[in-house]
């Protein structure tokens, strides 16, 4: 379970990458400022839609499980499935 001092796994996968959070967000449709919420999930607690976690996924080039299990847990099971655009 996360923390305020937790880094979770999209964290390290999105400081490994290229990105910064206007290019990831703009690649995933959403807004800088929902962007940076969403990888910094131990601060912020926003809902999340699986169409949304998974093109972040495939921007990032991991799996949807591998980066959000730890966002699942953290936001007590509070992860949308229904949105799979």
């Amino acid at each position: 379970m996360l923390n305020k001092n937790s880094i979770t796994k999209l964290k390290i996968a999105f400081e490994k990458s290229d990105f910064t959070y206007e290019g990831l967000a703009t690649v995933v449709g959403i807004s800088k400022s929902y962007c940076y919420k969403i990888i910094n999930a131990h601060k912020y607690k926003k809902r999340l839609y699986y169409g949304t976690a998974s093109k972040i996924a495939k921007a990032l080039n991991e799996e949807v499980a591998d980066l959000f299990d730890e966002h699942e847990n953290f936001f007590n099971n509070k992860v949308s499935l229904r949105d799979t655009r």
